[in-house]
């Protein structure tokens, strides 16, 4: 039998912590005791977590510990109170205080530990501190604690990934201890809190769950915040019909529902980005990992899925990318995606052409129409260089009337003159602005990088290079004009 991959892992006991509300016995310290064991054993070394006492909202006591190592939860679980005004009371009580995770790898950690402080830290390591990652409790309005994650000395700070899983423990745990306290103190509730209390409505990302057929089969709260479609609207629909996902894999390359379906069954997890339709229409982005349900005999029964929303974030990104007046690259965007094109072509890529467009007539139109006509042209001039280049080519705008295309793979110096002349004849095309018909006509410069001169040569360079070519073709009223 093999063991599970380490995400089906991490969901599992997700969904443990969360089922301790359906459990006979209601108590804190089985929470507490559940969160430390599942972060010790999959994400280790050591874990502690460390609540404020009710009504307070500094001082921290210690409710649960563990250890990979068991001499090392014994001392751990012992270890004496929270030194105050130690380096580690004061990083746990900023956490407290701010709700925001602090994560410390070797460097920073040898920085502020000498013996006696890391005698004095929360979690008195045995084995020496190599890294640490504390994440606030929120629940119920306030951060109610911290979780502290630490590994031993020699090991490496801790991930984006391993980040991710510690919130979603920490969400879980905090939710679960908010439902406990709410039912210790209103027995009159305890009913309904119990209904409440399942995981699917006690975390902040979204959860869904569909069948074989693609019902839905569960969808919480958070889901009914992203997607704006509430419970009763959502359950038994279908999953695909209901949000129209695109599926994207972490590298970027888009994922045939079938593709993932097979992974699923191969691996278990899948984990990516979806691109969903919410019920207003609006399309909403949001990072998954996805976990498959199986039957009794091994079978893909369905799926579970979270999703955090990322919406916000993409469109942040795309802004600091992208010309806001065109919607192309920006400067920005192209040097990183040349630099990475030119390493493409040092592997053996193939060779790369990089073309430089200002256009000719541009600037009267500019002053003659105003600055609104100039900007319609820019955006026109936009959509037809986007027009004319391979799916995979990249064309941006540096600023003013300057466009540069990056062009992969283009055989030789003919296809590349040939794109040069493409351009010019597609952007040269009459334009009608401000009820006046106008015409732009760029002048190109194409610098020519082979395997050979790559490794050589940098982004900024090339487009220097092309920019150059690009004044002798404006001079030469050429068209087109190869660097030297």
């Amino acid at each position: 039998m093999t063991a599970r991959p380490m995400d089906a892992r991490r969901l599992q006991a997700v969904v443990d912590i969360a089922r301790t509300m359906t459990g006979p016995v209601l108590e804190q310290r089985r929470v507490t005791e559940s969160v430390v064991r599942a972060v010790a054993d999959l994400l280790g070394d050591g874990c502690s977590l460390w609540l404020t006492m009710p009504g307070e909202r500094t001082g921290l006591t210690r409710d649960g510990a563990a250890h990979r190592d068991a001499r090392a939860e014994r001392l751990l679980r012992h270890a004496g109170d929270l030194i105050e005004d130690s380096w580690g009371a004061d990083l746990l009580y900023a956490v407290l205080e701010a709700g925001v995770p602090a994560v410390l790898g070797p460097a920073e950690v040898t920085a502020h530990l000498d013996g006696p402080e890391l005698a004095a830290a929360p979690w008195n390591a045995a084995n020496g501190l190599g890294a640490v990652a504390v994440v606030p409790l929120g629940g119920d309005g306030s951060v109610r604690g911290v979780l502290v994650a630490t590994r031993d000395a020699g090991n490496p700070t801790y991930a984006d990934g391993d980040v991710a899983f510690l919130h979603a423990i920490a969400d879980t745990a905090a939710a679960t201890l908010v439902a406990i306290d709410r039912l210790h103190f209103s027995t009159a509730a305890l009913d309904d809190m119990r209904r409440q209390a399942e995981l699917v409505d006690q975390v902040s990302d979204v959860i869904i769950a569909w069948d074989s057929e693609d019902r839905i089969v569960n969808w919480n709260s958070a889901a009914e915040r992203v997607y704006l479609y509430s419970a009763a609207e959502a359950l038994g629909c279908d999953a695909q019909a209901l949000l129209a996902t695109q599926f994207i894999a972490n590298g970027g390359e888009a994922v045939t529902r079938a593709d993932l379906l097979a992974e699923l069954g191969r691996t278990g997890v899948w984990n990516g980005e979806l691109r969903q339709r919410r019920a207003d229409g609006d399309e909403v982005q949001l990072l998954c990992s996805m976990t498959a349900m199986t039957d009794q005999l091994g079978h893909l029964a369905g799926a579970i899925a979270i999703n955090r929303d990322v919406t916000e974030q993409r469109r942040e990104e795309r802004l600091a990318l992208h010309d806001p007046l065109t919607g192309l690259p920006n400067r920005r965007f192209l040097l990183d995606h040349l630099a990475q094109v030119l390493n493409r072509c040092a592997a053996g890529a193939g060779l790369v052409a990089v073309l430089f467009l200002d256009l000719d007539g541009f600037k009267r139109i500019n002053d003659d129409l105003g600055h609104e006509a100039g900007d319609e042209v820019l955006r026109v001039t936009a959509e037809r260089l986007w027009a004319s280049v391979r799916r995979h080519d990249v064309a941006a705008r540096l600023g003013g009337d300057e466009f540069v295309v990056v062009a992969e793979q283009v055989g030789d110096r003919w296809n590349a003159e040939d794109l040069g002349r493409r351009l010019i004849a597609s952007i040269g095309e009459p334009i009608v602005v401000a009820g006046r018909t106008v015409r732009v006509t760029p002048s190109i410069g194409v610098t020519l990088v082979d395997a050979a001169a790559a490794p050589q040569r940098g982004p900024e360079e090339v487009i220097r290079s092309a920019d150059e070519a690009m004044y002798i073709a404006k001079r030469g009223r050429s068209g087109v004009s190869f660097a030297a």
